[in-house]
């Protein structure tokens, strides 16, 4: 089920899977910590892993030090 709080990515710049990557990170950013894991689990390349970066640094609705404090 998609969440409708998190603005779809557009489709051109990124593929499924960084879409995948963005929308585990917009509900997970502290995994974000173990990025070679994140590219194992989602199977994205450094590119993908760059777009979905991208994409939330310009969607994140509040600052990370915001957020946890």
């Amino acid at each position: 089920m998609p969440d409708s709080r998190i603005p779809k990515p557009n489709p051109v710049l990124t593929s499924a899977k960084a879409e995948q990557l963005t929308r585990h990170l917009f509900h997970y950013p502290a995994d974000l910590v173990d990025t070679r894991r994140l590219m194992r689990n989602f199977q994205v390349s450094v590119a993908e892993v760059q777009q979905a970066l991208d994409w939330l640094e310009t969607h994140n609705p509040a600052p990370v030090d915001e957020i946890h404090g």
